[in-house]
């Protein structure tokens, strides 16, 4: 039997009188989810991720010391399926239920980390800043390195497109932006709360916090920005953008070869004898290739005879590739020829060919959890026949590493390669980063998300990874968006979206590591150890 005016099931039994109350709640809820999601609509609007926690932190106050200790859960879970909604929808273009699982699991452990630094403060009596900032940022560190990685709504993130604010990113790496949005938030809570209690003192007081919180880091990045200049070397680059349509074309066996001669016949335009590096995008070779004796590949035979055209063309692109293992042998995600009887690694790879070398393969190891990778497949094996298919491709790729870093002793360049989902992982990438002179070589493929704000995100984080490592960009994407970026995140040139294009230029080169790169996410690390200490020091009291 429904009593008229009571509350919904999120807001407890308990308070069945107070309907009007938890439309208050489910609003404040509401509002600070879009706040939160707008900026992954409209990526002009991360300004708004300033001040996106204040109507949940409103809340969390109200709800803290209410007999049901699960309200803040529920409403922050409110708060955060709207705001992956609104800022990964875009992946179920790619797969329904895939899309609708991400969804879901990324924001329930985001509303459990909320939930969670709620409750130790209650617990601990102390001020909600210091459990949130310690567990929020922890769970934004665990959350890149664990089989469910999904990093793509991490705060800091929220601030890709707008690269002259978030220069100091060489040393932080987008962990600082998270800090950033944090400490405006908070000190944002301190300046409505001085509105509605306090003095004008006290309230031109907190605004001046929240104005200065929000204002030093801007300046500082303007000053670093003014002063990184580009390296004095230079390497000329041609790419090709051949924009195959991944669910009809690029994957359709017999239109595979057709797709070769097409790139082959633009890249023979494009280079000519001072051309010193070839690039092409992510799979541009769908049929596999056998690293232990890559020239059994017909598609491998071309690249070398093209390449031997120009005298000083190194080329980098992506393919897929396979390892063979010994027969008795099998690893977590391998696969099961059973026509030649052996158990092979599949893997998504960045192949180079240096000029005067041997190939060299690297493979992609950050893999799309439920499409490239099952989670935790290597303690459970089977899982690995359930990955879910994209595009008419499907099956569980290994993520066993090969090379770090391409070195071209020809040219004395260093190539720090990222294959398209790694570019959201800024650590692992940075951590990569040699002294060596070089740039960064990125291949990707976006068009799984058509024309969704998901291919625009993606290519805004390569401007991040540019910053944290002061390193030249040079993106390949099948469908768009390819583009040259400097060390500033500052687009050089780039593509139109969905269009068969070329690019030409040259790529300066600088060596030496950033603090980032040399230290990695010292604040994630540093969040998570504080993290564990404050829920063992609540759990104790």
């Amino acid at each position: 039997m429904q009593v008229s005016g009571a509350s919904p099931p999120w807001d407890g039994g308990q308070y069945a009188g107070n309907q009007k109350n938890s439309r208050e709640n489910l609003i404040l809820a509401l509002i600070s989810g879009l706040l939160l999601g707008f900026p992954w609509v409209l990526h002009w609007l991360a300004f708004l991720t300033f001040v996106a926690f204040l109507p949940l932190f409103i809340l969390e106050e109200k709800l803290r010391e209410r007999p049901n200790p699960y309200l803040v859960f529920n409403y922050a879970l409110v708060c955060f399926l709207v705001w992956n909604i609104l800022g990964t929808w875009w992946v179920t273009r790619a797969h329904l239920l895939g899309g609708v699982l991400i969804i879901l699991a990324n924001a329930l452990c985001q509303a459990f980390s909320f939930w969670l630094a709620s409750r130790v403060g209650s617990i601990t009596r102390m001020p909600l800043l210091l459990p949130f900032v310690a567990i929020w940022m922890g769970f934004e560190y665990f959350h890149e390195w664990w089989d469910l990685a999904w990093p793509w709504l991490n705060l800091g993130n929220a601030l890709a497109a707008v690269p002259e604010i978030i220069q100091w990113y060489e040393f932080t790496g987008a962990r600082g932006g998270t800090l950033w949005i944090i400490l405006a938030n908070v000190s944002g809570l301190a300046l409505y709360k001085a509105c509605q209690e306090g003095s004008v003192g006290r309230r031109m007081t907190a605004g001046a916090i929240w104005l200065l919180i929000v204002a030093s880091p801007v300046f500082l990045s303007w000053h670093i920005y003014r002063n990184v200049e580009n390296g004095a070397d230079t390497l000329s680059f041609a790419l090709v953008q051949p924009n195959l349509d991944p669910y009809t074309e690029k994957f359709v066996p017999e239109k595979q070869a057709g797709h070769l001669d097409q790139f082959f016949n633009t890249a023979g335009r494009l280079c000519d004898d001072k051309t010193q590096l070839l690039i092409g995008p992510e799979t541009q070779i769908v049929a596999q290739i056998d690293e232990q004796d890559p020239r059994t590949s017909p598609q491998f035979r071309r690249l070398k005879a093209f390449q031997q055209q120009y005298p000083h063309l190194s080329i980098l692109l992506g393919v897929h590739s396979f390892e063979r293992l010994a027969r008795e042998e099998t690893v977590p995600g391998s696969r099961y020829d059973a026509e030649r009887n052996v158990h092979y690694e599949a893997f998504d790879s960045a192949l180079f060919l240096p000029s005067g070398s041997d190939a060299r393969f690297y493979h992609k190891t950050k893999l799309v959890p439920l499409f490239e990778r099952m989670p935790f497949v290597q303690h459970l094996r089977f899982l690995g026949r359930f990955s879910l298919e994209l595009g008419g491709y499907n099956g569980t790729y290994s993520n066993r590493q090969a090379h770090a870093a391409f070195e071209d002793h020809e040219k004395a360049v260093s190539i720090l390669p990222i294959v398209c989902f790694e570019s959201i992982f800024g650590s692992y990438c940075a951590r990569r980063l040699t002294e060596q002179s070089g740039f960064i070589g990125m291949v990707t493929n976006d068009g799984w998300w058509k024309n969704t704000p998901g291919y625009k995100h993606h290519f805004n984080f390569s401007r991040m990874r540019a910053i944290e490592c002061r390193r030249d960009l040079i993106r390949a994407a099948n469908n768009g968006i390819s583009a040259h970026i400097d060390a500033r995140g500052r687009v050089v040139a780039q593509t139109a979206w969905w269009q068969a294009a070329t690019l030409k230029g040259i790529v300066h080169l600088r060596a030496g590591r950033t603090f980032f790169s040399r230290y990695g996410d010292f604040l994630g690390r540093t969040a998570i150890f504080c993290a564990v200490g404050l829920v063992i020091y609540a759990g104790i009291r």
